[in-house]
């Protein structure tokens, strides 16, 4: 099970704004530069936060994007799921096996709750806490350089 490369995108994209602040408004060229990731496809991720009211479009000289939300309010889940659509799961390919076992299959079963689990953890990690963390490593990054 992999996640797509536009959620990784938007992941970046959204961290950079809510470390930008949440009432800056940011051209998607300069975040896809601060993020280092290809404008044309972030441009594409950024359409669908913007459906999926994570971020609002700013129409003029001063357009851009910003959050739609506070950064704490936009969970990992609400990212997969305004880009992806739902979280990856298990399809049991026992139709085509002949598999005799009923509903209570024990693969299935460990794969739900895997899904379920890992749909936990991505609604409990917001956009703010990660911002928080990277900043911090950023900070403890500098300073470790700085001494040398």
């Amino acid at each position: 099970m992999q996640f797509s490369l536009g959620i990784e995108y938007a992941i970046h994209g959204l961290v950079f704004l809510a470390s930008t602040g949440s009432a800056a408004t940011t051209l998607v060229g300069d975040i896809a530069k601060a993020t280092r990731v290809p404008e044309s496809y972030l441009r594409k991720v950024f359409q669908s936060l913007t459906r999926a009211g994570l971020v609002a479009s700013h129409r003029g000289v001063k357009g851009g994007f910003s959050l739609a939300r506070p950064a704490a309010d936009i969970t990992l889940k609400d990212v997969v799921e305004a880009i992806d659509g739902t979280l990856p799961f298990y399809s049991c390919a026992k139709a085509t096996r002949g598999c005799s076992l009923d509903e209570a299959c024990p693969v299935s079963s460990a794969f739900a709750e895997a899904r379920e689990k890992m749909a936990e953890t991505l609604d409990a990690t917001s956009i703010q806490t990660l911002a928080r963390g990277i900043a911090k490593r950023s900070a403890s990054w500098l300073k470790v350089t700085e001494c040398a």
